[in-house]
């Protein structure tokens, strides 16, 4: 009995870890979490991209297969119901979410951009003067939702001069909806059509935060530059903007041919604003691929208030 004591300890002795064996293994596996944890991150953050890009050319099909039965017309309007305001309708009936929600084409309240900060569309609070909490909860149960922005082409076209109206958000004073008769004299892979929303703290719908409805169509004047500023980076990390309470710096671009674009922040303000510097405004961070001119003129007009080169 005492040989086998005796053995039995000394093997189990053997076999045990010291305290600075332990102390060194656990600093490895830190060492080796710490190197691993941005990778994992950044492949998480590329997936999340990925699901974006596939939502938006989602998208890009349901909306030429609303065309294809609507004559040639990309979409019906924009996402708001201010009516009182000189805008489209109920969300439920008009705009290119009730176009593909109602036609069973897309589902935009199920595909958001899993990395925006947002997670609504603004016209579902108090910016849309029109739904209680309990309307803006059904609504969005419905599935009349989205966190992506629509451009101002889109939803707007171009100004219309026989409506002696200069508020450009308006129906009325526009050509309405795009058409596809209305890219003729520009190529529709530089038009865009939807893409990540800019995001500010400061606006809630039912305590989530919510991205613009629609970029705000020419700067200035009714034939100014294409203010793209309401578009903003919702992938990737970058510095923290604090006016913007986040850190992205990458965004998607759906465009009016169904492929979609990648653009960065580069002057890292949170949005895609103008450059006032020149005249004509250019753009201070989407590049040549994104048309910002008048549609029938095909190009810049050199003057905000004349259609001309």
């Amino acid at each position: 009995m005492r040989l086998r004591f005796k053995r039995s300890t000394r093997s189990t002795a053997l076999s045990a870890f010291t305290l600075i064996e332990l102390l060194v293994v656990i600093a490895i596996m830190a060492l080796l979490i710490s190197i691993l944890l941005p990778a994992l991150s950044a492949a998480r953050e590329n997936g999340r991209e990925a699901v974006c890009r596939s939502n938006l050319r989602s998208f890009g099909s349901g909306i030429l297969t609303y065309a294809n039965g609507n004559g040639d017309y990309l979409c019906s309007g924009a996402f708001d119901p201010d009516v009182g305001n000189g805008r489209d309708g109920p969300v439920d009936a008009v705009g290119w979410v009730a176009d593909l929600v109602n036609s069973n084409a897309g589902f935009p309240a199920k595909q958001l951009c899993p990395s925006n900060p947002s997670r609504h569309n603004q016209k579902l609070g108090p910016s849309g003067a029109t739904y209680t909490p309990p309307q803006a909860a059904d609504l969005i149960q419905r599935g009349y939702d989205t966190n992506y922005t629509q451009s101002w082409y889109m939803g707007r076209t171009e100004w219309n001069p026989a409506s002696n109206n200069f508020n450009l958000k308006r129906v009325a004073s526009t050509h309405g909806a795009l058409s596809t008769s209305s890219l003729k004299n520009v190529d529709s892979s530089r038009v865009p059509l939807l893409g990540d929303g800019r995001t500010d703290p400061d606006e809630n719908v039912l305590g989530e935060r919510c991205v613009k409805t629609m970029t705000d169509g020419p700067w200035f004047g009714p034939y100014g530059t294409q203010n793209f500023c309401d578009f903003g980076p919702a992938h990737g990390r970058g510095g923290w903007i604090q006016t913007k309470d986040h850190d992205r710096i990458r965004s998607n671009i759906l465009f009016a041919d169904g492929h979609v674009g990648f653009f960065q922040d580069r002057d890292r303000d949170g949005e895609y604003a103008l450059d006032e510097s020149t005249n004509p405004p250019g753009q201070k961070d989407l590049n040549q691929e994104v048309f910002d001119g008048v549609l029938s003129l095909g190009a810049r007009s050199a003057d905000a208030f004349v259609c001309t080169r």
